[in-house]
């Protein structure tokens, strides 16, 4: 996705991001002017509306009899929760992505559903630069039960046994599909009922944007009436769909 930070550090509540079509070419014939496209560009508003916390507080008898730093410990803990509700609201603007779906709910994504994704993005003029495949786990399990991505004798490489490639850049990236890195979370927004609906993407980087104006900041301070120290994490930020011919829900 691409990001907006530095255009709210300052202040404000919202910006607007030009959306910059593609431009066409004209025949030159000698000695005449250029003909001038003329620029009537719409944009799209990024609204920072979304302000989150997670706090938590340790007595003074805890943090004696305990053997671990609690506070650090639980520091770490509620940093994750605020990573995890920025991603969970970044995931959710799927809702905003106009392109067919591909895949079926309740059926696990193959070969198939992800060919006709990346058609989708192709068709839709979307480089092949800044792709980004995001998956449930429990999808990440059904690709490797596909024969063709895991079987030597498919690929005729016996010391190559899987063209999932394996990416060491990210704790969450599992690997690359037909040069696309795949990205696996328990984040990727679900329908509970009968089958589940889960709602997988294949994106390029701009169609979704992200600000944060706060980036997620730590606070404590000693609350004596408690005998406690009270610790405070935070952040501050916005998120809307950008390109929304920019990705593609590939449903199971």
């Amino acid at each position: 996705m691409k990001r907006y930070d530095s255009l709210v550090k300052s202040r404000g509540q919202a910006i607007q991001i030009p959306n910059i079509s593609n431009l066409t070419v004209t025949a030159k014939a000698a000695n005449t002017d250029v003909t001038t496209q003329a620029i009537t560009e719409t944009s799209t508003t990024l609204t920072i509306n979304k302000w989150y916390e997670s706090s938590f507080g340790i007595e003074d008898m805890a943090a004696v009899q305990s053997n671990y730093d609690l506070r650090s410990e639980y520091s770490q803990k509620a940093g994750y929760a605020i990573a995890k509700q920025v991603d969970t609201d970044v995931l959710g603007l799927y809702t905003g992505l106009t392109t067919t779906d591909v895949g079926t709910y309740g059926t696990d994504i193959s070969d198939s559903t992800i060919v006709s994704a990346i058609l989708t993005l192709n068709l839709n003029d979307m480089p092949l630069e800044n792709r980004a495949m995001i998956i449930h786990p429990s999808q990440m399990a059904a690709i490797m039960r596909i024969d063709k991505f895991v079987k030597a004798d498919y690929l005729g490489e016996y010391n190559q046994p899987t063209p999932v490639k394996r990416g060491p850049n990210s704790r969450y990236m599992w690997g690359q599909i037909y040069g696309v890195p795949v990205y696996y979370t328990n984040n990727v927004p679900a329908n509970a009922g009968t089958p589940t609906q889960y709602h997988n993407l294949l994106i390029h980087k701009e169609a979704f944007a992200l600000a944060l104006q706060q980036a997620p900041r730590l606070q404590a301070a000693y609350w004596l009436p408690s005998l406690a120290w009270r610790v405070v994490v935070d952040v501050i930020y916005g998120v809307t769909a950008l390109r929304t011919t920019g990705g593609v829900e590939m449903r199971s």
